[in-house]
C-alpha cells in the first residue's frame, strides 16, 4: 500500500477516485456526484493547488483524503476509503499522513466534520486526538 501526494498534473487520478468515492458513498460527502462530474479539467487541477490531497494506491486508486486552508486551519475532508480495504487501519494512515503534512507546514490546527451518527470514522477520528469543536458535527486537532 502506497499513500501518494497528488499534484496538479496528476488531476485525473484524484478526479477518478473522488467520483468514484461519491458514487459509492454520496451520503458521506458535502457535494454530489451529479455536480462534480460537470466539472472541467480546469476545476480539477485548481482543486490541487493549495494544501494537500492524497490518494491510497493499491495497485489502483483504493481512498483519499484531503487538507485544504480556511481561516480557523487546515480543513480536512473527502476521507473515504474503498469497502474493499476498509478495517485496515489505511484511514488512520491516510488521516496521519494529513496531519504530518499539517505540521510540516506550519499549521496549527486541523479541522473536519463528521456527522454525530458515523460512528466508525468519530471513533477514528478520536483515536488520533480529534476532540469536538464547539460548531455542531465538528472536531478538531491541535497540531503540536
Amino acid at each position: 500500500m502506497q499513500i501518494h501526494q497528488v499534484t496538479p498534473d496528476e488531476w485525473r487520478l484524484w478526479r477518478d477516485i473522488r467520483l468514484e468515492a461519491l458514487a459509492s458513498d454520496p451520503e458521506e460527502f458535502g457535494s454530489t456526484l451529479a455536480r462534480e462530474e460537470e466539472y472541467s479539467e480546469l476545476d480539477w487541477r485548481s482543486k490541487l493547488v493549495e494544501g494537500v490531497r492524497l490518494v491510497a494506491l493499491d495497485d489502483e486508486p483504493v481512498g483519499l483524503v484531503a487538507g485544504a486552508p480556511e481561516p480557523q486551519g487546515l480543513y480536512l475532508y473527502s476521507m473515504w476509503v474503498s469497502s474493499s480495504h476498509r478495517g485496515r487501519g489505511l484511514g488512520e494512515a491516510l488521516v496521519r499522513e494529513v496531519l504530518a503534512w499539517a505540521a510540516a507546514e506550519g499549521w496549527k490546527l486541523v479541522r473536519l466534520r463528521v456527522y454525530d451518527d458515523n460512528l466508525p470514522a468519530r471513533r477514528l477520528y478520536e483515536r488520533l486526538g480529534f476532540v469536538d469543536a464547539f460548531e455542531p458535527e465538528h472536531m478538531e486537532f491541535v497540531v503540536s
